[in-house]
């Protein structure tokens, strides 16, 4: 093994000399690998057009490029040539590769090279193998390796000042390189700490961190509404400024791809605008929503604010899904949690109540039969109040219980049907309020079990409000199928209340138009004070 340091300057053929091939060739390679550099391009795809060319350059069978990582290990992050020309020499700490060599020596160095004597020490199957370090800011980072199969050229001196003149780009793209890895760490670091609570404040924190790592103005997170159409919610962010339009978040979902919308110059009447960059929101395939950063006027992104926005985007669509995975675990839950205390209540406390009242109604019958007998008359009248206060306790009991069982678990729409489960609650209703209530209902609709579901809930919800606040005497409802779709209708003759107004801390509302969207339906609320109200829920039927 040869080590030698290369010293000056080479400043291309003298006068008077041939204008060689082989020197237009390099530097025509030289120039497009800085192109890209100056460029922005990513460095793995500079430092992969680095070890192509240097291949076809020098006739090598091999060419990778190597770089130090944590731990003192290097990493290949560019190869280019046949694989069974790669040197077998040890890339760990403290390995003895003529790679490790030439970081130590600081300069290139060439095994089995400039002359017939000299072999390549830990591969016999390679002629020569060149080896030099890569500098970033005066410190050793990597290494070009070049390398040619036994039976080849060797490498000479010239090889050398070749990959000597590609060791600067090199350098700046392993830079690069350094730079997207530190930034990934700091963007994940910001989306660790903003893992903590709500995903909402996860999405706000993810938001205000691409605004404090980049050069954007503001953020903002947009989620698909789940459900047929692209009905995009705000869910986090708005930092800095007005958040952009959702154009843009639109376009990356659509595309799936990342859309940059060019800024527009201001003029007397407008003015001046900034770009705006989107960026999907991906679980595997699944586009779920996009971030979207406007940026100040003048301004576009460049390559460090898109990979901060890149490592970003991929945590608020990993906190997203991790949210919608445990919504979903707990409506499982839930719902296994609520059949097993309607079995409970069924089988135990209802069968009591029941008994309960089934005694009291037999004990009433015996005293009327026994106050027909003139004797005792006085005795026996005092024991009809509070047996007849037993019974009514009773009825009222069961009402609650049946109330709670249709609340729990509708087990009539499991088995028999929306119909039959609209009419049990109706009767519940009737029972448990007093509330003349008329019910339309036809025959079973032709729609998805989780239409049936979302109608049902949306009719328990409706009369829930009906009873407890609408001091209604009169209730309606209709269920129809026309063509395409069912409708469930719910009026009433209460007290009404100002359905454009907003009710904080009421969700049922609320509740019941997501119900009816995440089905592909929606719903209509028409209601004014002193008149009433009608609530209309129309979902798809099944095709």
């Amino acid at each position: 093994m040869i080590a030698f340091g290369i010293h000056g300057h080479e400043h291309g053929p003298r006068p008077g000399h041939r204008f060689p091939f082989r020197w237009r060739r390099r530097r025509t390679a030289l120039a497009e690998v800085t192109e890209r550099v100056l460029a922005g391009d990513p460095g793995d795809e500079v430092l992969r057009l680095i070890a192509h060319r240097l291949r076809e350059l020098l006739g090598a069978d091999l060419a990778r490029v190597m770089v130090l990582e944590p731990g003192d290990v290097l990493a290949v992050r560019a190869v280019d040539g046949t694989p069974d020309a790669i040197p077998r020499g040890l890339l760990t700490p403290g390995g003895s590769a003529p790679a490790r060599k030439a970081i130590r020596a600081g300069r290139p160095t060439v095994s089995g090279g400039l002359g017939l004597f000299h072999r390549v020490p830990h591969d016999a199957a390679l002629a020569s193998v060149l080896d030099a370090p890569l500098l970033v800011r005066g410190q050793a980072a990597g290494v070009i390796e070049v390398a040619t199969r036994r039976g080849g050229r060797r490498l000479t001196r010239a090889d050398v000042r070749t990959v000597r003149m590609f060791a600067e780009p090199a350098g700046l793209a392993v830079a690069r390189l350094r730079g997207r890895e530190q930034l990934r760490r700091v963007a994940a670091t910001t989306a660790a700490a903003a893992g903590q609570g709500s995903v909402r404040r996860t999405l706000d924190a993810l938001a205000g961190g691409a605004v404090a790592r980049t050069t954007a103005a503001s953020c903002t997170v947009y989620l698909l509404e789940p459900g047929p159409g692209a009905i995009l919610r705000m869910a986090g962010g708005g930092h800095g400024h007005t958040p952009p339009s959702r154009k843009p978040a639109l376009e990356a979902i659509a595309g799936a791809t990342p859309v940059i919308h060019e800024g527009l110059s201001g003029t007397g009447q407008t003015p001046a605008r900034g770009a705006v960059a989107a960026w999907p929101l991906l679980r595997e395939t699944t586009v779920i929503g996009a971030m979207c950063c406007h940026f100040p006027a003048g301004r576009r992104p460049g390559e460090t604010d898109m990979t901060v926005l890149e490592v970003i985007a991929g945590h608020a669509a990993c906190a997203v899904e991790h949210d919608r995975q445990r919504a979903a675990a707990r409506e499982t839950a839930v719902r296994e949690e609520r059949q097993r205390v309607s079995r409970e209540l069924h089988d135990s406390v209802s069968q009591a109540l029941y008994g309960i009242a089934l005694g009291a109604r037999t004990a009433r019958e015996l005293l009327e039969r026994d106050l027909a007998e003139p004797t005792g008359v006085a005795e026996l009248a005092q024991l009809a109040e509070p047996i007849e206060y037993i019974r009514r306790l009773a009825d009222v009991a069961i009402a609650e219980t049946r109330t709670l069982l249709c609340q729990l678990r509708p087990e009539s729409l499991e088995a028999e049907g929306l119909v039959a489960a609209l009419t049990q609650h109706v009767e519940t209703l009737r029972d448990r309020y007093g509330i003349t209530a008329e019910a339309m209902l036809g025959s079973e609709p032709e729609t998805t079990p989780e239409a049936k579901h979302a109608l049902y809930r949306i009719a328990q919800e409706s009369l829930h409000n009906i009873a407890k606040h609408s001091r209604a005497r009169n209730v309606t409802l209709h269920l129809l199928s026309g063509p395409g779709t069912v409708t469930l209708t719910v009026a009433d003759d209460g007290v009404g209340f100002d359905s454009q107004g907003t009710f904080p801390g009421h969700l049922g509302l609320l509740s019941m138009r997501e119900r009816a969207r995440e089905v592909g339906g929606t719903l209509l609320v028409d209601s004014r004070p002193g008149q009433g109200s009608r609530i209309r829920a129309t979902v798809p039927a099944e095709p």
